[in-house]
């Protein structure tokens, strides 16, 4: 490993994109810094200051969220006197996640396709955007990134690696709730290929049990003080309520979302009305969750109608970055530098998301094709039940931009790889086309004098 770590050092085209990628980075953290937080933002904040109190975990409004990411906050307001300093941890999270993801492209793909996708990262707006901001999203796929990184480590040698992906694994858990149920997907990266081995079955019950042990402790705590089962968060309930009500799926995005108290207010008039045990989040949780299945059942059609705005929503090319700029949250910029950062956004997501998936379709192989592609789908899938974002997006950027990279570093290869292979090359015509109809729909709705198609 150290002599890998030497052989990094000595590519001066990754240390270059680590480089810009901390300039992109600190440079709105520290122009902007006064900047005021945002509802889910000013939520994790609140939270991060009962810690600091000695309170522990709180639910806010009927949700207990997943405790990693305001308790990282309370430790970092209680170092630096501000929660907010979080950020700087997320600064270096970030540039670490341009070396990971270079390391995970070049075992792959080699070192072209490694750079672009080093690159990619460092220069995406949306991913500069979250890096300054309360929220978990650049935590999160850090801690993916590594997870795999860990899976191909373990994967090369024997029971005495397993525990790492198991643990990374459950630090995901613990920053959101969603990825309990993702845990069975690095059990299966562990065997993939090794189905007749003992000893990669015997690797996969080692990190099963690695990442139950990292949870259990803060499962406990929470069972024991909220008087009901919490493994990680709350929440489906209350997303089963934005998502599964008499109102449209909803959203916060600029151009699809309900982005004033008004319009917040005016939609939810319309739907069934929150649970009344606000103060108790786990029976609130309970009681949405069972007005979310009831709603369901009542209404299958429109359920099954949902999951396709949900998903457009999900992979919209815009990002809260768009409405940052919308809303005039950096102070000072002209109208053409909002203009050009929004069409970036918008041009980043096309490269990563559409290049990404044409790469996956030519040069996805062995485990890791495997397990990126259930990671992804699995995000998706729970997302289109539920509520779609494209803040939830963000995450999985990083896992596509293996491929993306792939894409570009060599495109006659990947159409060399397509055109020999006419079940992959059909398949990969039909998923693209879906998620080109899929990021065209929300596309105009971040730019008011469009708006519509």
């Amino acid at each position: 490993m150290i002599a890998r770590l030497r052989e990094l050092r000595q590519d001066h085209v990754l240390l270059w994109a680590i480089a810009v990628g901390f300039l992109l980075r600190v440079v709105p953290m520290l122009l902007w810094i006064d900047k005021p937080c945002v509802r889910d933002e000013c939520t994790y904040e609140e939270i991060a200051r009962s810690i600091m109190s000695g309170e522990g975990m709180i639910g806010t409004n009927g949700w207990l969220w997943a405790p990693a990411y305001p308790t990282l906050m309370a430790l970092h307001g209680l170092l630096f006197g501000y929660p907010g300093a979080v950020q700087v941890s997320q600064l270096a999270v970030a540039l670490v996640s341009i070396g990971m993801l270079y390391e995970l492209t070049h075992g792959e793909f080699g070192v072209p396709a490694a750079r672009i996708a080093a690159w990619t990262y460092a220069l995406s707006p949306t991913l500069v955007f979250y890096t300054g901001s309360l929220w978990s999203e650049i935590l999160y796929s850090g801690l993916l990134l590594a997870a795999l990184l860990a899976l191909r480590w373990a994967r090369g040698g024997g029971l005495d690696r397993a525990w790492a992906p198991g643990v990374l694994a459950g630090l995901c858990v613990l920053f959101r709730g969603v990825a309990t149920y993702m845990l069975p997907i690095f059990a299966i990266a562990l065997v993939w290929g090794r189905w007749r081995d003992k000893s990669a079955w015997a690797g996969a019950a080692v990190c099963m049990l690695a990442a139950a042990l990292t949870v259990a402790p803060y499962s406990a705590y929470a069972t024991h003080k909220f008087e009901g089962v919490v493994v990680s968060d709350r929440t489906l309930g209350q997303m089963m309520w934005l998502g599964n009500n008499d109102f449209p799926p909803m959203t916060f995005d600029w151009g699809n979302g309900t982005l004033s108290k008004r319009a917040y207010d005016r939609a939810t008039k319309q739907g069934r009305k929150h649970c009344t045990h606000g103060k108790d989040p786990v029976l609130q949780d309970a009681c949405e969750t069972a007005q979310g299945k009831a709603w369901i059942l009542a209404h299958p059609v429109e359920f099954v109608a949902r999951m396709p705005e949900r998903a457009a929503q999900l992979v919209a090319p815009h990002s809260f970055l768009t409405r940052h700029l919308r809303w005039g949250r950096w102070r000072g910029l002209p109208d053409a530098v909002d203009e050009a950062i929004i069409g970036l956004v918008v041009a980043f997501s096309f490269v990563t998301l559409v290049g990404g998936t044409i790469g996956f379709g030519a040069r996805g192989k062995g485990w890791y094709m495997v397990t990126a592609a259930l990671v992804v789908l699995y995000h998706v899938g729970a997302i289109t039940l539920l509520a779609g974002l494209t803040r939830y997006r963000v995450p999985l950027e990083p896992l596509w931009m293996v491929y993306a990279g792939a894409l570009l570093a060599d495109p006659r290869g990947a159409w060399a790889a397509l055109r020999a292979s006419p079940g992959r090359l059909a398949v990969t015509i039909v998923v693209t086309g879906i998620l080109l109809v899929l990021m065209l729909w929300f596309l105009p709705a971040s730019w008011p004098a469009w708006g519509t198609w």
